[in-house]
This record gives C-alpha cells, sequence and structure tokens, in this order.
C-alpha cells in the first residue's frame, strides 16, 4: 500500500521523471501548466542528471515542485512523486513527451462519468526526426474497430494485446488504483512501466479516448551520450521474464490469462533482444525456447524463427544479424545526436 499525504486530494498531480532531458523539460511542463483543465500539483523528478535540468525547472517558479535523487532510474524516480502525490488522479509524462491542452480536461471527465473504469489512456502522435507522424488510432483503425468516441474496454489485456495502445504519458488513473497494488518497482530497470499497467489492469476496468491527447517525441531530448548510456543500461539490467510477472500473475483472472499471455510475449521478445545485444546468447535462447509461442509477429520474431529452424549455425547467424541491426541503429542515433546538439 502506498502511505497517503495528508494533503486533500483534489484534481490530477502530474509526475515528470527526467534525466539529463533539460533541452526537451520545458516544452513538457509548459504543455501541462498550459491545460484547459489546470492540473492540482506537478512534480519533476531528477534522477541524477548532469545538465541545467533544475535551472529548467526554476523558470516556473512555484508551479512547480523539484525533486532530486540518486540515479535509481524512471521507475523509483515516478515512486519518489508517488508517494507525496496529493491528487485525486494520477499521470506519468516523461520529459521528452508532451500533452494536448485537452488531456487533463478530456481524462477527467471521463473517469468522472465511468465510476467503473481506474484509469484511460488516451490516442497518441508519434514524430521521430526525418519520418512521417504516426497516429494512433488513425482513421482507418477506428473504421475498423468501430470506435466512434470514449468507451471502457471489455477486456484491457486483450485490446493492449491486440493494439499495444498505452504509453506512459496517455494514462490518468484514480489514486485508488495506486493505493490497491502499490508503486512501481525500482528493481526493474527496464519495462517497468509494463510491470506497472499490468498490475493496475487487474484491478479494474481501463477507458480509451481514441483522440492523439499524447505527443512522443523519443529523439527531442537525445544527445549521443545519454542515448548511448540508455541503451547500454538497459542491456546490463534485463531482468528474466518471471522476475518481471512475479507481481503480476497471483492477480490474473481466468479471463485476463489470454491476453496477458501475449502482451508477456512482447515483453519476453524485448528481453530476448535486449539479452542478444548485451551476449548473452543462452540467455536469449532460453527465453524464445520458453515463450516463442507468446511472442508477437514482428522482424526480430521472424529472424528467430528462421534461426531455430536452422539450429546452432542458424541461431549464430540471427545473433549476428541482429547485432548487425542495432551497430547500424547505433550509428544513425549518434549521428543523429550530433546534429541535434
Amino acid at each position: 500500500m502506498v502511505k497517503q499525504p495528508t494533503a486533500c486530494r483534489t484534481g490530477t498531480s502530474v509526475i515528470i521523471p527526467t534525466y539529463n532531458s533539460a533541452t526537451s523539460l520545458r516544452r513538457c511542463v509548459e504543455s501541462v501548466v498550459s491545460q484547459s483543465l489546470p492540473v492540482g500539483e506537478i512534480q519533476v523528478i531528477d534522477d541524477g542528471s548532469i545538465d541545467n535540468t533544475q535551472d529548467v525547472v526554476a523558470e516556473f517558479g512555484s508551479a512547480v515542485t523539484y525533486r532530486r535523487q540518486e540515479n535509481q532510474g524512471q521507475g523509483a524516480a515516478r515512486n519518489v512523486g508517488l508517494q507525496v502525490a496529493a491528487g485525486r488522479y494520477i499521470a506519468f509524462l516523461d520529459a521528452d513527451d508532451y500533452w494536448q491542452p485537452e488531456f487533463n480536461r478530456r481524462c477527467t471527465e471521463f473517469l468522472e462519468q465511468h465510476a467503473d473504469a481506474i484509469a484511460v489512456s488516451t490516442g497518441r502522435l508519434v514524430r521521430k526526426w526525418g519520418q512521417p507522424e504516426q497516429q494512433w488510432p488513425n482513421d482507418r483503425t477506428c473504421q475498423q474497430l468501430g470506435i466512434g468516441g470514449s468507451y471502457v474496454l471489455d477486456d484491457f489485456f486483450q485490446f493492449w494485446a491486440d493494439h499495444d495502445h498505452v504509453r506512459t504519458g496517455t494514462v490518468l488513473l484514480r489514486r485508488s488504483a495506486v493505493d490497491e497494488v502499490g508503486l512501481q518497482r525500482p528493481d526493474l530497470r527496464i519495462s517497468q512501466d509494463l510491470e506497472y499497467w499490468a498490475m493496475l489492469g487487474t484491478c479494474g476496468k481501463w477507458g480509451l479516448i481514441p483522440e492523439p491527447l499524447w505527443v512522443g517525441e523519443p529523439m527531442s531530448a537525445v544527445t549521443e551520450r545519454s542515448w548511448l548510456e540508455k541503451y547500454q543500461l538497459r542491456r546490463k539490467l534485463c531482468p528474466t521474464v518471471e522476475v518481471w510477472q512475479s507481481r503480476v500473475v497471483p492477480r490474473l483472472t481466468s479471463q485476463q490469462w489470454p491476453g496477458f499471455r501475449r502482451v508477456r510475449g512482447r515483453v519476453a521478445a524485448n528481453f530476448a533482444q535486449t539479452l542478444m545485444l548485451s551476449g548473452d546468447q543462452r540467455g536469449a535462447w532460453e527465453i524464445i525456447s520458453h515463450y516463442g509461442t507468446e511472442m508477437p509477429d514482428n522482424w526480430f520474431v521472424r529472424l528467430v524463427q528462421f534461426g531455430r529452424w536452422w539450429g546452432t549455425p542458424g541461431k549464430l547467424l540471427t545473433s549476428h544479424l541482429v547485432r548487425v541491426r542495432e551497430n547500424v541503429k547505433s550509428m544513425s542515433m549518434s549521428r543523429l545526436a550530433k546534429l541535434r546538439g
């Protein structure tokens, strides 16, 4: 259980973890300050930054509370905010993302109108440098799914497995749900947000607002150093699937299991790829052996299926191709970081 603050619970508490993201943090905070329905509080949790993050926060004066900790990861940073949050509703927003002006109003109104929903997520717009904008759901998707407006999902886990629709900044959740499931797991340095959504999915229904009220720009805060640090750390601290799911599994109902297995398969594929890149080939292929049938149909899974078919030579070739692809990506990202910074 989360210790409840003594302040009166009104409005939305917004928690923004940040690590060396000063270049994008200003826009992120401005998007929260400028909401058409004002939020109750804004907390920026600095996870050991060495840039001018504190100076950026100071520009907003008393509108923003600044807290700093030694670098412990996003989950631990969000927990600092959760432990003191006074709002009736909770939202997380990463420093390189931002909200459209109606995010808080639309989400708050939805939860006030749907007492059975413990959380609601919105559509998203992703802008990657040099690539076309990606909107979910777009008009075609809405037509295919028969989405005519906001609604409560019948089966959160199945919908999540089908559409991978939840992003950290797209969610507004009730504080009462946080009190039930507790804090995020600080020991999970990757995919801790997915574990938390799964936990919340076991304690009530989720809603969906299809409008793209959250905007993600994953390259907006990147520097060559911060990008390399991030991905090197991910490879070193990858947990096992069993550790990742340990808190969720005891809470699942029989109805939730089919969708959860597919969500777990997506996480397992990510972990297998991470271990492969870190050089732990045995660990990667053990995950593939255990959870391969649950994994989604994407380039990585198709490649490892080829590798398994051809035995040891195929596995070695697969691992090599995955590393080559990542090296090409790393060089491209590093060049982009230099151009931006």
